[in-house]
Formats: structure tokens, C-alpha cells, sequence
């Protein structure tokens, strides 16, 4: 009896295509430094608030008032925005915070819009409500 293989190769060509795409969901990482910087903003009733405007007012748009994203067929953008709330799960704030002023893609750089204390608001508000 003659066995066969394609299953098998099936079964890693399906692995290796599932590693390289968690590699890549996980592919934009801030630099070491930037990862490890700690939020210096107080999750205080008022910098809730104001995480919470700055976001409506930049964010909204493209990942949606409940942090979940949107499609990309909502947005108008090339893919489908990440999840905020699943990604702090696995990202830092300093991880946030940088992405945030620096942008990639089509995500847009906030360094020259946001000051660092709202971008850090943003971040409390964003981890408050994803509790």
C-alpha cells in the first residue's frame, strides 16, 4: 500500500502560514527603550476625561467608539484596524504611546498634533475601558 505525504505537507505549509501571520499581527513593535517607558499620566478622573475627547476627537474614526476597529470597508483604509483593547493585552503603554506619535502606514503620526501628556491620556482611557 503506497502512503501518501500530502497531507502532511499540507499540515506544515498550513503551520508555517499561521506562524508568519501572528508574526506579522505582532510585526510593529516600538523600539526596546520606547517599549519599557512607563505612563507618567495619573489614571485620575480628569485625565480619563480627557483621554477620552482626544480620542472621539482623533481616533473614533478609524477604531470605532467601542476600541474594537473597524473594517477596513468602514474606514476606507487598505485593512481592517486593529483592536485596542485585545492589543493591550500583549502591547505596553510605552508600546501605545509610541506607535501613537510616530505613526506607520496608514496610521498617521500624532507627535506634532498631541502633546505627550494627552497621548498618554489616550492611553489611560483606552486601558480604563478595556477592563
Amino acid at each position: 500500500m503506497k502512503r501518501t505525504t500530502a497531507p502532511l505537507s499540507v499540515l506544515i505549509i498550513l503551520l508555517i502560514l499561521l506562524a508568519a501571520g501572528l508574526g506579522f499581527a505582532h510585526g510593529w513593535r516600538a523600539p526596546e527603550e520606547a517599549e519599557g517607558k512607563q505612563n507618567p499620566v495619573v489614571p485620575d478622573e480628569d485625565s480619563l476625561w480627557s483621554g477620552q475627547m482626544a480620542y472621539q476627537n482623533y481616533c473614533t474614526v478609524c477604531h470605532g467608539e467601542s476600541l474594537e476597529g473597524k473594517k477596513a470597508l468602514e474606514t476606507g483604509l487598505g485593512m481592517d484596524t486593529p483592536n485596542l483593547k485585545e492589543g493591550l493585552k500583549s502591547h505596553s503603554d510605552g508600546d501605545f504611546f509610541w506607535k501613537i506619535r510616530e505613526g506607520r502606514g496608514e496610521m498617521p503620526a500624532y507627535k506634532d498634533i498631541l502633546s505627550d501628556e494627552q497621548t498618554w491620556q489616550i492611553i489611560n482611557y483606552i486601558r480604563k475601558t478595556s477592563e
